[in-house]
């Protein structure tokens, strides 16, 4: 019996850092006797060279890798992880018998179990995917994540684990604090981030006496969303204290990004962003959560400040969870390096060892 990893659908900066864990972390700290083997969609194959202890195999595209997994599962013993799972047609053939329960392990990444889509074909696939989701071997989620998908599938063995944030090898900097707050608002430019909300629910909080940086580089060619922005930060703060940032942002960058900020804001209503939310722990600078968002449960126990995007804000709350974060001990943390590692080393001894 073999495992296969799986990452089904081209998402560039999520997949890298997958590959760069297990090539870097897991091959030291879990070796096999031959490397592992990952099934991978991708339009730049050539950046998948960068990872020698793994044996990749590239797709051009989602349709073309889920053929191939498919062709892969008739040998019954053939196993898959499934990292992300945003691929519709695995989705079917987990629906239709073509992979087969044992078969099918899953690290939920926390969209592909929401349902957010409007529209009749999106009430259809949803309630297609929910029954494939209740067909799989064993899921991995974060804690609010597992809360969630228990509610459907109480029967689903199902195990903490938490996704392999990349951070830096030195602490951002604390964030100074100033007269003015610097507000990092979204991790994305996906609509799921809700950004208009946002900047409405910011600008009653604490008026126009704030900065907001609003990263919107991915997904690519995101125009009219980013017009919407737009439109709205200028109606809501006329004097230009939001700045859109259009570009996709290399590591680095997004350090020194994150390095002006004294507050996260994030009104997304799924679990999202956790390697933001663990740069802006690192560098003890609170956040804000809709209560919509699982992840306060994982934040909460913890032992970390939550702050909502629901109740009343001001400056005294945001230092007083600032000194929260300065006094707690991060490498302590589940979701943070090294923590996370007792789960990877479970999901991996279930995955490729344990027979069923």
């Amino acid at each position: 019996m073999t495992l296969i990893h799986v990452l089904g659908s081209d998402i560039p900066h999520h997949n890298h850092t997958v590959l760069r864990f297990f090539n870097d972390v897991m091959s030291v700290d879990m070796p096999t006797d031959a490397p592992r083997r990952f099934m991978v969609a991708s339009a730049a194959p050539e950046s998948l060279n960068a990872y020698p202890h793994l044996q990749i195999e590239v797709y051009p595209g989602k349709r073309a890798l889920a053929s191939a997994v498919i062709a892969q599962a008739a040998d019954r013993t053939q196993r898959f992880f499934f990292h992300g799972q945003f691929n519709p047609r695995l989705w079917l053939a987990l629906l239709s018998g073509k992979l087969r329960r044992q078969q099918a392990f899953w690290h939920v990444w926390g969209a592909d179990l929401y349902e957010e889509g409007a529209g009749l074909k999106y009430r259809l696939f949803y309630l297609l995917r929910r029954l494939a989701q209740g067909r799989v071997a064993r899921v991995f989620a974060t804690r609010g994540d597992l809360h969630f998908f228990q509610q459907r599938h109480p029967r689903v063995p199902a195990s903490l684990l938490y996704f392999p944030a990349r951070m830096p090898e030195a602490a951002v900097p604390v964030a100074q604090q100033e007269e003015g707050l610097t507000i990092l608002l979204g991790n994305s430019g996906d609509r799921s981030n809700r950004h208009i909300e946002g900047l409405q629910a910011i600008r009653d909080q604490f008026g126009e006496q704030v900065k907001i940086l609003i990263p919107l580089g991915y997904p690519a060619s995101n125009y009219d969303y980013i017009d919407e922005i737009d439109t709205a930060a200028q109606r809501l703060f006329p004097g230009g204290q939001v700045t859109l940032l259009r570009d996709n942002i290399d590591f680095n960058a997004y350090l020194a990004l994150l390095s002006r900020c004294q507050l996260g804001y994030f009104m997304f209503e799924r679990q999202q962003g956790i390697g933001t939310l663990c740069l802006l722990i690192q560098a003890n600078v609170p956040f804000v959560l809709n209560r919509k968002n699982p992840f306060w449960r994982d934040v909460s126990e913890q032992g970390l400040p939550v702050l909502f995007s629901s109740d009343p804000l001001d400056r005294a709350r945001i230092d007083a969870a600032r000194r929260q974060l300065v006094a707690c001990d991060k490498s302590a943390i589940a979701f943070f390096a090294p923590g996370y590692l007792d789960g990877w080393r479970q999901a991996l001894t279930l995955s490729e060892r344990e027979m069923t």
